[in-house]
């Protein structure tokens, strides 16, 4: 095997699939042949953190509530650049990286109820949150962090964490939901009745920020993205921008916001930015407005205005992404407004340090995407 350079490099090695065929033993519906082996993405540890490598397994069997996935796509998110880094207390060596994927089911468990082989699922970020508040066990089962991920040609999901494919996507639009899409629809109108006429205020281009536009726009709310790049900003009408702000030439953005809605200001704000962005985000909160507070790319240690909401009688919630019912009904709405997910390219498994490469430049727009 050869190695790579720098942190965000990996390990190749990919060997030929075998042409011995099997079915699952696990399986109690008819399964189509499943290979002995798989390619998978697992974590190596360094001394600077960690690093990727691409190495075949046996493919694994089912167990009781567990089913088999072909997968077909997987979606990149920051947090597959975030999981190359050393933190105190976890060891992800030997981790399955990756969070989205989208497949078929090739085999199921004796104790799954309500799933068949053929259906064409998408993973969930977490592996059992199935409605309501979150806790802390639901939250120490993350895919690609706390447990294996889904960046393999055959993964095992438990049944909790697969959802039925929204219908008119493709397997490639359908693994870029489960984080980024439900993401930036709990941002939006998973947490607030959106109408027409309301103001949406979303930074940046990434694809957290694309969701949250598109869902804003198909509710009929008026959109207007900031973002460092002018170039953005026009491709960000083809998904429901009416407005744009560039805030490298425009820092007080906010200002902007208030005279592009005659002083009214957005209903809501999608902040990814954090501490950079949050004084302009409440400045920019309307009367009952609601901020949403996402992913925060520059940390959230910076202090929140409490007497801004107060005075506006607005409101400020986290989002991490959420539970197997609301990606449900996002689905729901995909298929009602017809919303497709915006892509910025797709490459081959075998073409994942070039994938990993254009993350971490950030020079994309909406979701990169394996296919397998």
């Amino acid at each position: 095997m050869t190695f790579r350079p720098g942190r965000l490099a990996g390990t190749l090695s990919v060997i030929a699939a075998t042409s011995v065929l099997i079915t699952s033993p696990c399986s109690t519906a008819a399964a189509p042949n499943i290979p002995t082996t798989t390619r998978k993405v697992v974590l190596e540890r360094i001394e600077t953190g960690y690093r990727w490598k691409l190495i075949e397994a046996a493919v694994p069997t089912v167990g009781e509530h567990q089913v088999l996935v072909h997968v077909r796509a997987v979606a990149l998110n920051r947090g597959d650049l975030e999981i190359f880094e050393d933190r105190p207390g976890s060891d992800y060596a030997g981790r399955v990286a990756g969070s989205d994927a989208a497949g078929d089911v090739v085999a199921v468990g004796s104790a799954v109820k309500g799933v068949r082989v053929g259906t064409r699922v998408t993973s969930t970020y977490f592996r059992n949150w199935i409605d309501g508040p979150p806790n802390r066990e639901i939250m120490r089962a993350a895919h690609g962090a706390s447990v294996d991920g889904v960046i393999g040609d055959y993964i095992v999901l438990e049944d909790t964490a697969i959802v039925p494919m929204a219908k008119g996507l493709s397997y490639e639009q359908a693994a870029t939901l489960p984080t980024a899409g439900l993401t930036g629809y709990m941002a939006t109108v998973g947490r607030r009745d959106l109408r027409p006429g309301d103001v949406v205020v979303v930074q940046g281009t990434g694809g957290v920020s694309v969701f949250a536009a598109q869902f804003a726009a198909a509710a009929g709310a008026r959109v207007i993205i900031t973002s460092s790049s002018d170039e953005k900003l026009r491709k960000a009408q083809s998904f429901g921008a009416k407005d744009g702000i560039n805030y490298v030439s425009v820092p007080a953005w906010s200002a902007r916001v208030m005279e592009l809605t005659s002083g009214r200001g957005a209903d809501v704000i999608v902040d990814v930015g954090g501490k950079s962005t949050l004084e302009q985000s409440v400045k920019s909160l309307a009367y009952g407005g609601m901020l949403s507070l996402v992913g925060g790319l520059t940390g959230y240690d910076g202090q929140v205005p409490a007497g801004a909401f107060i005075g506006r009688s607005a409101r400020a919630q986290g989002i991490y992404v959420g539970s197997r019912t609301d990606f449900e009904r996002m689905n729901a709405f995909i298929e009602r407004h017809k919303i497709r997910p915006v892509l910025e390219r797709t490459f081959a498994l075998d073409r994942y340090a070039d994938a990993i490469a254009l993350m971490s430049a950030g020079d994309f727009v909406g979701k990169i995407v394996l296919t397998l």
